[in-house]
């Protein structure tokens, strides 16, 4: 027997179902005394034959008592009634081996009459266990195993018809029905996604039909903004709700219709009144609702019409006084929008490439004054010169691109200047100045490099590298650097 199952037996006084469910332990002690009897009545009649003659020869036939007890326990191992009960305790064991599998976790629940029908009749086993009659205890044992693998076996379809049956029911607005549906199937599964989701569902499925009351009462009142609040908070409560996503959809075209009909009157006024700006927005929130309506294409080409001289003279003038400031970028954007509107006119592209022209150079400009050490390199020196060379000359009234370009050219003169540097070691360490060569040992050692940042190393047998680097600002003598190596390896 595996261990905790325990089968009621009458002699021992161990558990049985009945005795399980309740909690206590029954008394079979009379019981057993009852089943001892019965025994000794059994042998009586199995050995009494063998002392009484034979009426048919006169003879009597005596069989030792020693040797037909012997027959008798080569015959079977234990006596009858025990063989009985022995069975009967193991087919106990086997519905408990049952009742403990997993799958059968709260079938209590789900299984409903027949789970309680399968421990009846394995508590009328238990009465019968009791009452010594082991062949009928061992039947029930065994139909109430079966029916709980009935149950079991069971399981699955039972979890599908009850899924099916909460939807079913969830469908039909039967919310109660459609929760205790879900439950059942929870009971058997607990984590099972569309059992909780249809349960959610459930639960508020009495407050999404009163939204959708409060929201059809709004749409006979011509209340739409209501009706739409109604149907929305519906699908708060449930998102899956297909009748208010519907109903949602039907006022919510409804609601664009007006809105892009209302707007659509506003631009229309305003572009007749001369006031563009009110028209545009009203033209872009009809258009925002309806981009593709050809009532939209024929409203914006009579702003266009309407409007295109007095902006295009409006641009030009906004671009002439950005130029006077050299704000070049706003310069060209309003140019840019000039050609917006008509991409033939001329002071727009002459005035684009103009602006576009200017604001590179602001920009290569500010590119070398922002950071003047890149000019203390070859390449980006020479870009430099030749920059300033292309505009030596500049309009009157520029004064901030003179002043850029003033500023460069100083910062280049200053970038060719040498400054001096002095080394100082100890006439052992070899010394090398990366891009200027090795300077080898000495004492002392004076050099003029062009301004810019320099790294110096030492190097000495059986002695650890040292790496020093020293930035050279133009304009500015007496730096000095002292360079040696001291810690042996």
């Amino acid at each position: 027997m595996e261990q905790g199952l325990r089968p009621p037996t009458g002699p021992r006084d161990e558990p049985s179902v009945t005795a399980i469910k309740a909690g206590k332990n029954p008394n079979l002690k009379l019981w057993g005394l009852l089943g001892l009897l019965l025994v000794i009545l059994m042998l009586v009649v199995l050995l009494l034959p063998s002392f009484v003659p034979d009426p048919l020869s006169g003879q009597q036939t005596s069989i030792p008592v020693t040797d037909k007890q012997t027959v008798v326990k080569e015959q079977s191992p234990l006596p009858v009634p025990d063989q009985f009960k022995n069975d009967a305790e193991k087919a106990l064991q086997g519905f408990l081996r049952i009742q403990a599998q997993a799958d059968l976790d709260n079938a209590e629940m789900w299984a409903g009459e027949a789970w309680r029908e399968a421990f009846n009749v394995a508590a009328r086993g238990d009465d019968e266990f009791g009452e010594g009659d082991y062949v009928a205890a061992l039947n029930s044992y065994k139909e109430a195993g079966r029916r709980l693998e009935l149950i079991l076996n069971s399981r699955d379809q039972v979890l599908q018809q009850s899924l099916d049956a909460g939807w079913g029911y969830l469908d039909d607005n039967a919310s109660a029905q459609a929760s205790a549906e879900f439950e059942r199937v929870l009971a058997m599964q607990p984590d099972h996604q569309q059992a909780t989701l249809g349960l959610e569902r459930s639960a508020v499925r009495e407050q999404v039909l009163d939204l959708i009351v409060i929201a059809q009462q709004a749409e006979i009142s011509n209340t739409l903004p209501q009706a739409a609040e109604a149907y929305n908070l519906a699908l708060q409560l449930d998102p899956l709700y297909v009748p208010a996503r519907e109903a949602l959809e039907q006022v919510e075209t409804e609601l664009r219709n007006r809105a892009f009909q209302e707007s659509l009157g506003r631009a229309l006024q305003g572009i007749e009144k001369g006031d563009f700006a009110v028209a545009e927005k009203a033209l872009s929130t009809a258009a925002s609702i309806y981009p593709k309506d050809l009532a939209i294409q024929d409203a914006r080409n009579r702003l266009t019409s309407a409007r295109r001289q007095a902006r295009l003279m409006g641009l030009r003038r906004e671009a002439e006084q950005f130029e006077n400031i050299e704000d070049w970028a706003a310069a060209n954007n309003s140019y840019a929008n000039a050609l917006k509107i008509d991409p033939q006119a001329a002071f727009a592209r002459n005035g684009r490439e103009r602006s576009r022209e200017k604001l590179q150079l602001h920009q290569q400009l500010d590119h070398y004054l922002a950071d003047v050490t890149r000019l203390y390199s070859d390449e980006p020196l020479n870009n430099a010169r030749e920059l300033l060379a292309a505009h030596q000359q500049t309009p009157e009234n520029e004064t901030l691109l003179a002043e850029k370009l003033e500023k460069l050219r100083q910062a280049v003169k200053l970038a060719v200047i040498p400054v001096d540097l002095l080394l100082i070691s100890d006439n052992l360490t070899e010394v090398t100045i990366y891009k200027v060569g090795r300077l080898g040992t000495f004492s002392q050692k004076q050099l003029s490099l062009r301004p810019g940042k320099y790294t110096v190393t030492g190097s000495r047998q059986g002695y650890r590298d040292v790496l020093k680097t020293v930035e050279l600002r133009p304009g500015i003598n007496g730096h000095s650097l002292e360079i040696r190596t001291e810690e042996q390896i």
